[in-house]
């Protein structure tokens, strides 16, 4: 009773924020028998922006002071100037895993998320839409009978991963401020498509300038994936990089990356109404996988494989030495991407993959999906730093965790920073599509990943 009304007392002068919290303390407090034979109430008034008045009873009284009651003659503590009222967390639009809603997905409303230690309140004007989203996050790495499990892991929790937008509000000595523009990644769980989103600041960049939100915010996961797999696995300057699923989300970005810092050949594989597309973003030479693929009435395996004969005459064109890595970004453990067989292919040719001991990394046949066991050795890795994979191949996996340097990496090459000064342009992500934040927006984005043939990138624009 009384001592509820004295908290909410001064819950007008002190901070809102510790305001809360003596407010609740008081209720508990008051509602305990004991508390209130200890403290027989008081009254206690409020007299904030008052004016003085004359005689003893005025206890020195003026803007912000307390008066007790029966207690004229003691003058009245004085209070920091009221604060404002604390604002009600914002209500705002989520796009939220729900495995019985079509295409898996539905957009909700709910409140804005509280601010952490060391987080940068974004609110949001674009993200990027990958597989992974459309997957469920992990179930493109448990085995298929598992994947009702993974839907049920994430059910309720708000998608993505990426996105761009501008500075809220942010926690003292993150670096960034108010109003800035930004892009970057949240954490597993933590969710991008909404409206507000609290992002660490460890995971946060400044935007590229020349970028709009949708193109920032579509080239964080896959340009972290590229920028982190080329670093561990030995590129340099002059490198030989073969890309396979170059018309991709991350295997446009990989021709790009390579291209700019310097690769003295990048070879794109994709389908052939992407060639063209493949060749505008920097690779000198593509080649078209339908037109290559090993003969069908071929039971013995003893015919020349296709596409290995003509990588033969491409590395031949140019000097006879083999890819030093090769980025697969089709191979997984669908079953469609397993039939073109494309890592027992290239790598059954050891002239087409560099093996020896002055290979620039031992595992340079990169792929970013697999089967459960290999994301598992590659969780290892991720956690460890110990490569447990065998020599010649690995699976990778991207890591989020303080990637800050790696999205301002990723903006120098947006701003055309580090160029190998060739005549290549700025690294830029194409969008094929934009969407909106709504149940049909979203699903039609995981409708089209799920067709499997997106060109580049798609992006949610709010």
């Amino acid at each position: 009773g009384d001592a509820g009304a004295r908290f909410a007392t001064l819950r007008a002068t002190l901070t809102p924020s510790l305001a809360r919290v003596l407010h609740s303390a008081g209720r508990r407090l008051a509602s305990r028998p004991s508390f209130a034979r200890r403290h027989p109430p008081r009254a206690l008034t409020a007299r904030a922006n008052s004016t003085p008045t004359e005689g003893p009873s005025a206890g020195g009284g003026g803007s912000g002071t307390l008066e007790r009651g029966n207690n004229d003659d003691r003058p009245s503590p004085q209070l920091s100037a009221p604060m404002p009222a604390a604002k009600e967390r914002e209500e705002i639009r989520a796009a939220v895993y729900d495995r019985k809603a079509e295409e898996g997905i539905r957009v909700v409303t709910k409140r804005a998320p509280k601010l952490g230690r060391g987080d940068v309140l974004v609110r949001v004007r674009a993200c990027g839409v990958n597989p992974v989203d459309a997957k469920f996050v992990v179930a493109d790495k448990l085995p298929e009978s598992w994947r009702g499990a993974a839907r049920l892991l994430v059910d309720g929790r708000v998608a993505g991963f990426d996105l761009s937008g501008v500075v809220e509000r942010a926690y003292p000595g993150s670096g960034f401020e108010v109003g800035e523009e930004v892009f970057g990644a949240v954490p597993p769980m933590r969710g991008s498509f909404a409206d507000l989103v609290a992002v660490p600041s460890s995971q946060l960049a400044t935007k590229p300038p020349s970028l709009t939100h949708a193109e920032a915010a579509a080239l964080v996961l896959p340009g972290l994936t590229v920028v982190q797999a080329l670093r561990q696995h030995g590129f340099a300057p002059g490198a030989r990089v073969l890309v396979i699923g170059a018309s991709g989300g991350v295997g446009h970005l990989a021709v790009q990356v390579a291209s700019a810092r310097g690769a003295g050949l990048v070879v794109g594989v994709c389908s052939g109404r992407n060639v063209e597309f493949v060749k505008s973003l920097g690779a000198d030479n593509v080649l078209d996988y339908e037109a290559l693929e090993p003969p069908d009435d071929d039971e013995t395996g003893v015919r020349p494989d296709p596409l290995v004969e003509r990588l033969r005459e491409v590395l031949s064109a140019h000097g006879g030495r083999p890819f030093d890595l090769v980025l697969d970004t089709v191979s997984s453990h669908d079953a469609r991407d397993r039939a073109h067989a494309y890592k027992s292919r290239i790598r059954s040719d050891r002239a087409l993959l560099d093996h020896g001991p002055n290979a620039a990394d031992e595992h340079n046949y990169v792929t970013i999906g697999g089967r459960t066991g290999g994301w598992i050795v590659a969780g290892v890795k991720r956690v460890t730093g110990v490569n447990l994979f065998k020599r010649g191949k690995e699976l990778f996996w991207i890591n989020f965790n303080r990637c800050a340097p790696d999205l301002k990496t990723l903006r120098a090459l947006a701003e055309g920073e580090g160029s190998n000064g060739g005549g290549v342009r700025a690294v830029k992500p194409a969008i094929e599509r934009t969407v909106s934040l709504t149940d049909e927006g979203v699903r039609e984005a995981f409708r089209m990943l799920h067709g499997r043939r997106v060109r580049g990138k798609l992006a949610i624009e709010l």
